[in-house]
């Protein structure tokens, strides 16, 4: 469990290093959700030597995955699925809510949102119902193969 939350607390940390300013979009709902209209899409980000991978899933069980790798090594692999338990609060053409329990007193809140080839997170992480972390990063659209990075060995 605090490896995977390593993961996203690190996922938190690199995008604070840097500073993005992001256009707030439209909302609109034509039918189709944000995990239909971007699952299999693959975003990165990258600030001096660490990088991170997240890809959009369809599956509400499985809604994203992280790789992260700090210092050009190995990545490691998350799954949010293995994180805590899932719920999918909002899904909308560009927004997508969850909520992930973690501990029975603690769960974060993550939304996704998508403008152009950016992907907009914010994380909030709540213990006994006060909001303790707020962190936002952005991710840039990637061609780049996930099934390609060379993964590290966890003990």
């Amino acid at each position: 469990m605090k490896t995977k939350m390593l993961s996203l607390r690190v996922f938190g940390l690199l995008a604070m290093l840097t500073l993005f300013l992001v256009s707030c979009s439209d909302d609109g709902d034509d039918g189709t959700s944000f995990l239909e209209k971007h699952g299999g899409t693959t975003w990165k980000f990258s600030v001096d030597g660490g990088t991170i991978y997240a890809q959009i899933n369809s599956s509400e069980s499985n809604p994203f995955e992280i790789w992260v790798s700090l210092f050009d090594a190995c990545y490691i692999y998350d799954s949010i699925s293995d994180t805590g338990n899932i719920e999918v609060l909002e899904n909308k053409e560009n927004k997508v809510v969850i909520r992930i329990d973690e501990e029975p007193s603690e769960y974060s809140l993550l939304t996704l949102s998508v403008t152009g080839d950016a992907l907009t997170i914010q994380s909030e992480y709540y213990e006994d119902g006060v909001l303790e972390e707020d962190d936002f990063f952005i991710l840039q659209k990637t061609s780049d193969n996930v099934d390609d990075l060379e993964l590290c060995e966890i003990n």
